[in-house]
């Protein structure tokens, strides 16, 4: 097993410059070989995406739809310290909103997120992705989620063949606990394989635990458990 002693959400923060400098210095001291080879690859993850994305004019389209949302103004301040530290999360500014699903209530786009909802949002290293659109095998994509509380989160793919994966946390059989204010872009990308037709994205959400296998089932047309909201995002797999 690699040796690391930093998460990923960490040095996605590291990047964007929103640690503390405390935890700055006490994670440049104790980063393992393995780390800093990881933190090297997410910065060049990070510059290659930014450099096909005017973030100047995502951020203004986003800041006008906050706008309308009327948020908190702390989490408006975290939101837009992100944006601006010119890292990993200025990534976020470019990122598109895809679907918006929760039990028993129709579909919505929007950047707002409140309760029990949950959105998620998919890029790659040199486009934004829409519900729908064609992406090629070996490409490299991100997941982000946006809720409107702490909680856990599930990133579940059904390709064209029907087989399933846990994307995040990878092959586990429980959530991973996250921050949405602070840890929305999720650690990792997936580079599609080359197994034709559609594959879906689904993002599973509850403020409280749940156990994957009481859930997976609803992905292929049950109903979601109490307290369980999903998003889901559908992409096309050119092969030829």
């Amino acid at each position: 097993m690699v040796d690391r002693a930093v998460t990923d959400v960490e040095l996605e923060r590291l990047l964007a410059e929103d640690l503390p400098a405390a935890r700055v210095s006490e994670i440049e001291s104790k980063a393992t070989t393995a780390d800093r080879a990881r933190l090297d690859e997410l910065r060049a993850e990070n510059q290659a995406f930014l450099a096909h994305v005017d973030v100047a004019a995502e951020v203004r389209a986003i800041g006008r739809r906050m706008e309308k949302l009327a948020p908190e103004p702390r989490k408006l301040a975290t939101w837009w310290r992100w944006m601006f530290a010119g890292g990993a999360l200025a990534a976020a500014a470019a990122a598109l909103l895809i679907i918006v699903r929760r039990p028993d209530q129709t579909v919505e786009d929007d950047i707002g997120v409140k309760g029990g909802d949950v959105a998620l949002i998919i890029h790659t290293e040199h486009r934004q992705l829409a519900s729908g659109d064609t992406v090629q095998p070996g490409e490299r994509i991100r997941f982000e989620i946006n809720a409107g509380r702490r909680g856990y989160v599930a990133i579940i793919g059904i390709d064209g063949a029907g087989a399933q994966t846990v994307y995040f946390p990878f092959n586990g059989t429980q959530p991973a606990a996250i921050d949405p204010s602070v840890d929305r872009i999720l650690p990792g990308a997936v580079k599609l394989d080359a197994t034709p037709g559609d594959e879906r994205f689904f993002a599973l959400y509850s403020e409280q635990p749940f156990i994957l296998d009481t859930v997976l089932p609803a992905l292929r047309g049950a109903k979601l458990p109490a307290g369980v909201a999903s998003a889901e995002v559908v992409l096309h797999k050119q092969t030829n």
